[in-house]
C-alpha cells in the first residue's frame, strides 16, 4: 500500500479487529476494522465534558479476557470501561498528578501518578506508597500480578521492580559503566515486562535495554544504542511479544529487536510522519497498532512490515489498544449464556406447565371419526342405487312425450 495522506485499507489485511484510539484532547473513541465502513469512528466519550486536562495518557486492559479497559488521564481521572456494554462501570480521582501506569492485581486497581506516588485501590483501605519522583511509566507484569516495574527520569528512577505486597525493590538496575567518568544519562520513558524475568526499557537518549532479574549482574544483558550522530534514534514507547521487542521512535517510524541479539533492529515499519505516541501487538503477534502525532492510526504486519491499515482520528492519538473482534464476541455468547431459560422437571420426569399445556389441547377421537367416515361413505352407495332403481321403473319424459324402456 503507497503512502499518503488518506485512509486507506489493504486488500490482505482481512483480520477483524477493534480498536480503540485515546486522543490529546481527551476523547475515546473505536473503530471497527473490519466492517463495510472501516474508517467509521465511535465516540465512546462524550465530547462536551473534555477540557485541556483531559489528556489521555495511559491506557491498558482491565482482565485477562480483554473486555474490560482501564482508562488514566492527566486531570487524575481513571475510569474503568466497559467493552460490551460500552459503559463506564466506575470513575474516581486519585493521585496529585497526571496517571502515568494502570493495571489490575488481584482484583484490585493500581494507579502509579507522574509524582512517584502509587496507589492499589481497595474497597476496604487502599494502600498507598511511593517510588520516587520523576515516574514516566508503571506497568504490571502479565504472567505475575504481583510484579509491577517502574522507570523514569535521571538515574534515581533507572528500571526496579516492586512486589506490590511487601511495597519493596526486588530488582534495581545499574547503569551502563561511565565513559571518560562521567555517568551515562538516564531517561526510561516505557518499560516492559517480557516475562516474569525479563525486563525491557526504552529511552529517549537513543537506547533500548533488556535486564535480566535472576543474574547477579544487574547491568543490561541486551541493548541497542543509536550512536550514529547523524541517525540519532529518540524512543518514545514499547511493547512487546515472545522474542521481539517493538519500539516507536520520534522521528523514524518504529524498529523491531530480536531480544537474543539486540545490537542491529531486524525490521523498520515506514509510513510516519511524527513521533509515534503508542505501539501495541494484537495477541497473536502478527499486526502492531501504532497512534502517532500527524493523526493517524495504522496497522503493520509484524513480519511482512508492510502496512495494511491508516486511519485519519482528528485528534492526536496518545493511546491506542486493539482487540480481536472473536473475542468481544465470544465473552457476549458466555454472558447471554449465563442468563439462559432452564427447564427443570420433577422427580418422575414430568413437567407441570406441559402436562397443563397438554391437558387444554382438543381431543380427538380416532374410532369416531372413522365410523362418521364410513358412515358417509354407505350413504352414497344407497342413493346411487335409489338412483339406478328409479331409472328403471320410470320412463323418461324427451320433448313432453312418453318413452318406453326396452327390456
Amino acid at each position: 500500500m503507497k503512502f499518503a495522506s488518506t485512509n486507506a485499507k489493504c486488500t490482505s489485511y482481512t483480520e477483524k479487529h477493534i480498536i480503540y484510539v485515546g486522543a490529546h484532547t481527551g476523547s475515546f473513541k473505536r473503530i471497527d476494522a473490519y466492517a463495510d465502513d472501516p474508517f467509521k469512528q465511535q465516540n465512546l466519550q462524550p465530547i462536551d465534558v473534555l477540557n485541556k486536562t483531559s489528556k489521555i495518557t495511559c491506557m491498558e486492559f482491565g482482565n485477562a479476557e480483554r473486555t474490560q479497559l482501564l482508562i488514566g488521564r492527566a486531570n487524575r481521572c481513571v475510569k474503568v470501561f466497559d467493552c460490551l456494554t460500552e459503559e463506564s462501570i466506575s470513575n474516581f480521582e486519585i493521585g496529585t498528578s497526571e496517571v502515568v501506569g494502570l493495571g489490575r492485581s488481584n482484583g484490585c486497581i493500581v494507579v502509579g501518578c507522574a509524582d512517584g506516588t502509587v496507589q492499589v485501590v481497595k474497597y476496604s483501605e487502599p494502600v498507598k506508597f511511593s517510588v520516587g519522583e520523576n515516574l514516566f511509566r508503571l506497568r504490571l507484569c502479565p504472567e505475575d500480578e504481583n510484579r509491577m516495574v517502574t522507570g523514569g527520569k535521571q538515574l534515581k528512577q533507572i528500571v526496579k521492580l516492586w512486589d506490590l505486597e511487601t511495597q519493596k525493590v526486588l530488582f534495581q538496575a545499574k547503569n551502563v559503566k561511565k565513559v571518560l567518568e562521567l555517568e551515562q544519562l538516564v531517561w526510561d520513558n516505557d518499560v516492559v515486562c517480557v516475562n516474569r524475568n525479563l525486563i525491557a526499557a526504552c529511552s529517549r537518549h537513543g537506547y533500548v535495554r533488556l535486564y535480566d532479574t535472576r543474574g547477579p549482574t544487574r547491568r543490561p544483558v541486551q541493548d541497542f544504542t543509536s550512536n550514529d550522530p547523524d541517525g540519532q534514534l529518540a524512543f518514545s514507547c514499547l511493547a512487546s511479544h515472545g522474542d521481539y521487542l517493538y519500539a516507536g521512535t520520534t522521528t523514524f517510524g518504529a524498529r523491531a529487536f530480536d531480544i537474543r541479539r539486540m545490537k542491529h533492529h531486524i525490521h523498520v515499519y515506514k509510513g510516519f510522519t511524527g513521533t509515534v505516541t503508542s505501539i501495541r501487538t494484537d495477541p497473536s503477534g502478527t499486526h502492531l497498532f501504532t497512534g502517532c502525532l500527524d493523526r493517524y492510526v495504522r496497522v503493520h504486519h509484524a513480519h511482512r512490515t508492510a502496512l495494511e491499515y491508516r486511519c485519519y482520528v482528528k485528534s492526536k492519538p496518545t493511546q491506542v489498544l486493539g482487540i480481536e473482534w472473536n473475542e468481544k464476541q465470544n465473552a457476549a455468547d458466555e454472558m447471554t449464556n449465563d442468563d439462559s431459560v432452564q427447564i427443570l422437571s420433577n422427580d418422575d420426569g414430568s413437567d407441570p406447565e406441559y402436562d397443563d399445556m397438554f391437558s387444554k389441547m382438543a381431543t380427538v377421537n380416532e374410532r369416531t371419526a372413522a365410523g362418521l367416515k364410513k358412515r358417509k361413505a354407505s350413504i352414497a352407495v344407497a342413493e346411487t342405487r335409489s338412483v339406478r332403481v328409479n331409472t328403471k321403473e320410470h320412463p323418461n319424459e324427451t320433448n313432453g312425450k312418453k318413452v318406453r324402456m326396452d327390456k
